[in-house]
């Protein structure tokens, strides 16, 4: 008996302690995705990478062209009749076969290098930017007193309790 009541007790304190703490948080949330495309930092990362982008675009074109042109060659001289003297050998035939796969090959290599250099870059351009943002975000959590920081984009639902504190960090990175 005297154990149990001594249970009771214990558990009362205990969950009036978690109720009393539950209280005293205080919780924020933020737009990361608004606040990073507010940044001009961002929108000249974003600049760097379109500028990039389109380079390697070009280079796929023009690659893309080649191959057609090739292709096309190709086909046009597979109809030429048998005994044509502009019909290629089969040596020549196989030459220009080979010269097509090569060609397709290189391609598909080049868009999987730049796809996997691009994303490279923007890790590399987005980088201190997301990690300025990061300090600025603890920053204001901490001078405000927060207990948690919630992302927006993540939530299901938030109360009005709940403090937007995009406005404070952009503020504390000086930006509009």
């Amino acid at each position: 008996m005297k154990s149990t009541l001594r249970l009771f007790v214990a558990i009362f304190f205990i969950v009036g302690g978690f109720q009393l703490n539950a209280q005293t948080y205080k919780f924020g949330h933020i737009d990361s995705q608004k606040l990073l495309q507010s940044l001009p930092e961002y929108a000249k990362a974003q600049e760097t990478l379109q500028a990039e982008g389109k380079s390697i675009q070009d280079q796929i074109e023009i690659m893309s062209v080649e191959l057609n042109n090739k292709y096309n060659d190709y086909m046009e001289n597979e109809k030429l009749p048998a005994g044509d003297p502009k019909k290629w050998s089969d040596i020549v035939k196989a030459d220009k076969e080979k010269e097509i796969q090569d060609l397709q090959k290189r391609a598909q290599e080049f868009q999987m290098t730049a796809q996997q250099k691009m994303q490279e870059k923007q890790q590399e351009l987005l980088k201190p930017i997301l990690e300025k943002m990061d300090k600025a975000i603890k920053e204001v959590a901490k001078e405000n007193k927060f207990t948690y920081i919630f992302e927006i984009t993540t939530l299901l639902y938030y109360s009005e309790e709940s403090i937007d504190i995009t406005p404070m960090v952009k503020a504390k990175l000086n930006v509009q």
